[in-house]
């Protein structure tokens, strides 16, 4: 009986551990968010409204996935050591990335070229937490928006409608709130700037050089307000009878170009029928740059779509190394 009555106690005792033990032994239970191993809840995403150039944008937390409607804009970004997640390729008949962006974008989506109008699909496909575009996409910001939040920029202009590289990248970086990252970048691009234009002076002093292009349908003269790169940053002189430099380009008739007679000629062509009658002509062939063999041809992605410090400085290069005759034209 003893026996018995020790082991229904010790029986009664567990049993009650157990109860106490699983119902919390009759205590008050832990409030809410304080049970013990309870995972905390996520906070949620904050909000920012950046301001761009078609109004402002709500945009949840910081994107992780932005995606560039144009190879300048893929230029910044990569220049804030933002890769694009999604980019397109370097103009119309291509379908690889611009050359000189390559490297950078080798992990990103290929969305092709853009321009009039971009691939919707494509774009929902790559899921962009942010778009970029520019001037050229201003009419398809609500169906973009639809996709993802979407910012414009457009290149930044002075008083004289120069389009100012420095400028824009401070721009873009604010949205981006990378102002500081952009400015020792600049400071790095002021420096190399320096190095080519102290090489250039050297080589050909106050000689004057102009940008010309061969289409399949005219001859047309670039003004300096797509080439700050060539005439503020690399200082090289612009021709006394520069045709009108408000505007990005102009037409040029070939009998005006000995007005015009630059003492070196940067010249971007495809080929074809017109370049060769041009270089046959004999006002071609009285030009100063022709006879000093000072005309460069240079590259359509680098040259024409270039534009960002990575294209910018390339074209310090390039240039320099032209006028110099490091690098041969033809």
């Amino acid at each position: 009986m003893i026996f018995l009555q020790r082991v229904k106690k010790v029986l009664s005792g567990a049993i009650c551990l157990f109860a106490l033990t699983a119902a919390g032994c009759g205590t008050s239970p832990a409030p809410q968010g304080e049970q013990t191993g309870a995972a905390p809840a996520p906070a949620p995403a904050q909000e920012q409204t950046i301001e761009h150039d078609l109004g402002k944008t709500v945009v949840k937390g910081e994107p992780k996935k932005i995606l560039s409607l144009h190879p300048w804009i893929s230029d910044f970004l990569l220049s804030m050591d933002t890769m694009p997640s999604a980019s397109p390729s370097s103009g119309p008949k291509a379908t690889e990335f611009t050359w000189y962006l390559q490297d950078g974008l080798k992990d990103s989506v290929n969305l092709g070229w853009q321009i009039p109008k971009p691939n919707l699909e494509l774009i929902v496909q790559s899921s962009p937490d942010l778009i970029v575009g520019n001037q050229n996409f201003g009419e398809l910001n609500e169906q973009l928006s639809k996709i993802a939040p979407t910012i414009f920029i457009e290149p930044v202009e002075d008083e004289k409608g120069v389009r100012k590289m420095r400028d824009t990248f401070l721009r873009l970086a604010s949205m981006l709130k990378k102002e500081e990252l952009a400015q020792q970048k600049i400071a790095e691009y002021n420096a190399e700037a320096e190095k080519y234009r102290t090489q250039a002076k050297a080589a050909i002093g106050e000689q004057t050089a102009m940008f010309l292009r061969v289409t399949d349908k005219e001859l047309r003269y670039y003004s300096p307000k797509l080439f700050e790169v060539l005439y503020d940053d690399l200082g090289l002189a612009k021709p006394a009878n520069i045709p009108d430099a408000s505007k990005s380009f102009q037409p040029l008739s070939i009998e005006k170009l000995p007005e015009v007679n630059p003492d070196h000629i940067f010249l971007l062509h495809e080929g074809g029928d017109r370049v060769s009658s041009l270089r046959e002509t004999a006002i071609w062939n009285g030009l100063a740059a022709v006879k000093n063999n000072h005309v460069y041809e240079v590259d359509y992605d680098l040259w024409f779509q270039g534009f960002g410090p990575i294209a910018n400085r390339l074209i310090l290069q390039d240039a320099t190394e032209k006028l110099l005759g490091t690098k041969p034209g033809k």
